[in-house]
């Protein structure tokens, strides 16, 4: 970040990275716990997760208004204004990672309250390999590392593949066992919302690109 010698100004923009780090564990941890409550069969985790929604709610708020404030009074002009503008779409995406997050926990406490299939190694797979890719984008951001940034559409094209696979494996589960539709539509729901996640991990990506470089790589450009 760019260094400046007027302090408040420095310490403004200093003060939302680390506002902008706090709602990415927020967010990461949220995913993690809602994937944990749903091996585990932990209705107590799950339900704690879809509790926290609200408060990564309110730090996306809080962003905002931290951006807007910055926008308003310090008119800042080249990486300064990258900056916040990029932190304005992270801030979003990491708000709907939180909400995809809710929803797995959602589908966890269904699938505790019922018995019959459970998430199999294909979606361990695939939650771990999520996982990672968000974990890495939060980092990528926050470091303004160009060259991780660019390396998650790799990523992402492989949790794409392994959501497909499970969704398979799922369907299949489905036509042999009529009895246990409902628990493979809520697994394959799992699924989805793991996919979109690292879709969201690849958007905090493109906006580190922009940050650095300037460049806007969405939608391919």
């Amino acid at each position: 970040m760019t260094r400046h010698t007027d302090t408040h100004y420095e310490s403004d923009l200093l003060n939302l990275a680390s506002h902008v780090n706090l709602m990415g564990a927020r967010a990461e941890g949220m995913v993690a716990n809602a994937i944990r409550a749903l091996f585990n069969r932990d209705a107590a985790l799950a339900r704690a997760v879809v509790d926290q929604d609200s408060d990564l709610d309110q730090l996306e708020k809080e962003s905002d208004r931290r951006c807007l404030n910055i926008l308003a009074r310090r008119s800042p002009v080249g990486e300064d204004l990258r900056f916040v503008t990029s932190v304005f779409k992270v801030v979003t995406d990491l708000e709907r990672v939180g909400d995809l997050a809710v929803n797995i926990a959602e589908r966890g406490l269904d699938l505790a309250a019922g018995t019959g299939i459970h998430a199999g190694p294909e979606i361990q797979e695939l939650s771990a390999r999520v996982q990672a890719q968000l974990s890495e984008s939060i980092r990528a951001f926050g470091d303004r590392d160009v060259a991780a940034a660019r390396g998650l559409p790799a990523m992402d094209a492989v949790v794409d593949d392994m959501n497909r696979l499970a969704f398979t494996s799922l369907l299949t589960i489905a036509r042999n066992h009529p009895d246990q539709i409902d628990r493979a539509l809520s697994l394959s729901s799992v699924c989805k919302h793991l996919e979109r996640i690292g879709d969201h991990a690849v958007n905090i990506g493109e906006q580190t690109v922009f940050l650095v470089e300037g460049h806007d790589v969405r939608h391919g450009g």
